[in-house]
């Protein structure tokens, strides 16, 4: 991994449940779960597939999509221990930034972390539940979800709220996992993955049998990760958009004795998964919200849709 560029938060986020952010809690300090973007020859991967260059991360493709644009007031929504907003801040993108996250002590220590580079009066940091959303309106020149939206049940709820708390010319950039939710995962859905696990050596196998990625320690992880992007479209239109998979690599990356023989083979494998039409299961993207009529209707399908759905269900189980 190239020095100078941060990596801004393990690619699991969290929510405000209890199970949920004490297992966050206990991350921060002493970290149990191996990131797949962490792998040189990975890293270069993503890079490429978001920048176009191995060496050029996210927020470099992003800086230059930007042109030289900067941004008064901005939101981080998910923070964890803070080095996005640290970098944004140094790279001048915004002047401010409040953040929030459902990990007490992820926000401690990004408090501290802030304090230490002086940017204390420039982040503004506290504790938020992502499914309860509190934000001031019309109040964000930008908004940043970097992996965390793969964590909220209440979508919908989300939605509203960065929408109604965005300026009309206001940019919404998400890097987030949009693959499977956690109950679409099963024996079969799973098969290929196995599959190309046992092919690899036994010697570089940490475990007999590739689990499901269903993190039981966090019962939100993946929660609605599938209705990300249809969600996302009601409300805002993406400007920009670009995929960097994980299908392959994410799930059986934390299980391997990475070599970087074996990281080529299963970048080879997912590029060759992708070409032939498969979703992305990460991406990155820039979006606005949506404007006039259009803005008016999105507030009302993210107010009433999960209304209506809840009010279907309580008539079917009356009827049961």
């Amino acid at each position: 991994m190239e020095p100078g560029f941060p990596v801004y938060a393990r690619d699991k986020l969290k929510r405000m449940d209890t199970r949920s952010t004490g297992f966050w809690d206990r991350e921060v300090v002493e970290q149990a779960y191996q990131g797949w973007m962490t792998h040189p020859r990975v890293r270069h991967y993503i890079n490429s597939s978001i920048s176009g260059s191995a060496l050029h991360w996210p927020m470099d493709w992003f800086v230059s999509f930007l042109g030289g644009r900067t941004f008064r007031r901005g939101l981080s929504i998910g923070c964890g221990a803070g080095a996005l907003e640290r970098d944004l801040i140094r790279r001048g993108i915004c002047e401010e930034i409040d953040a929030f996250d459902g990990s007490a002590g992820s926000i401690r220590v990004a408090q501290e972390e802030a304090a230490k580079a002086g940017y204390a009066e420039a982040i503004h940091y506290s504790v938020g539940d992502f499914n309860e959303p509190v934000l001031p309106r019309g109040a964000y020149d930008i908004v940043f979800a970097h992996q965390s939206l793969h964590h909220v049940a209440k979508l919908e709820k989300l939605f509203r709220a960065v929408l109604l708390a965005m300026k009309p010319d206001a940019l919404f950039y998400v890097d987030e996992y949009v693959g499977p939710s956690r109950e679409q995962w099963n024996a079969a859905s799973f098969a290929a993955h196995r599959a190309l696990f046992e092919v690899i050596p036994e010697e570089h196998r940490l475990v007999s049998v590739l689990p499901l990625p269903i993190q039981v320690e966090d019962p939100s992880e993946a929660i609605r990760s599938n209705e990300i992007l249809p969600e996302l479209r009601i409300g805002f239109d993406i400007l920009e958009r670009h995929d960097y998979g994980g299908n392959l690599l994410a799930p059986i990356f934390p299980f391997i004795d990475m070599t970087d023989a074996i990281a080529d083979s299963l970048i080879t494998a997912e590029q060759e998964l992708l070409s032939a039409g498969q979703e992305s299961f990460y991406t990155v993207i820039v979006a606005r919200p949506k404007r006039g009529a259009a803005a008016s209707l999105a507030n009302l399908r993210y107010f009433a849709v999960p209304k209506l759905k809840r009010v279907g269900r309580e008539l079917r189980r009356s009827r049961t």
